[in-house]
């Protein structure tokens, strides 16, 4: 297993990229060319799978993908693009479906990019080509999505976009809450290991 960093945060800190969430995802928002997720779905899912594989070569046979939150959303973008991957599980994805999303207040890092299309008008001229429901649609390969009928980080609704965009194979496993604990926490997150289990040992 490879646990890649994104670039700017934590082991993968750059001084021109603010490691701050609500910073971080305004990073070069001004053009498609510039914006910081295009740079972070090549580093966690293209570079972090080109790696794993020079290391263990034998991984070809089997590369999976794991992505929670912000992990999950650049999965999502990533992942139609590289035939690399045989299955993956997406965990509360963010940035799906941002028209939706933008109209949504959070406690997320969303919420930044919220005001800033409040302010400016122009967020979504770049964030539509970094949509994650919109690049759902290409993705083929069996996919296992844990999304949350609450979250006050990630708007559901955006999650819910992600799967019901996916092309390929899908299975739903619906969580109570995300980004959030609650006494149903621990059986939830049980029951979620189970249901992943069985997922990716059937490939």
């Amino acid at each position: 297993m490879i646990f890649p960093c994104a670039r700017g945060i934590s082991r993968s800190a750059r001084a021109d990229v603010s490691s701050n969430p609500d910073a971080h995802v305004l990073h070069g928002i001004e053009r498609r060319e510039t914006y910081i997720l295009g740079g972070c779905a090549a580093d966690t899912v293209w570079c972090a799978a080109s790696a794993l594989l020079e290391l263990f070569p034998t991984a070809a046979r089997r590369l999976d993908y794991l992505g929670i939150s912000f992990g999950g959303g650049v999965g999502a973008l990533a992942l139609p693009w590289d035939e690399r991957f045989h299955r993956a599980h997406l965990n509360v994805p963010s940035f799906g479906h941002h028209p939706l999303r933008l109209s949504m207040p959070c406690v997320g890092s969303g919420e930044s990019i919220r005001r800033y299309q409040q302010q400016t008008g122009r967020a979504l001229e770049t964030l539509r080509y970094f949509d994650a429901a919109v690049a759902a649609r290409h993705i083929r390969i069996p996919m296992h999505v844990a999304a949350a009928h609450f979250d006050p980080a990630v708007p559901p609704p955006g999650q819910f976009a992600i799967y019901n965009a996916l092309a390929g194979p899908k299975e739903l496993y619906v969580l109570q809450a995300g980004h959030f604990d609650h006494a149903g926490t621990a059986a939830e997150e049980t029951r979620l290991l189970d249901a992943l289990a069985y997922f990716f040992n059937r490939g």
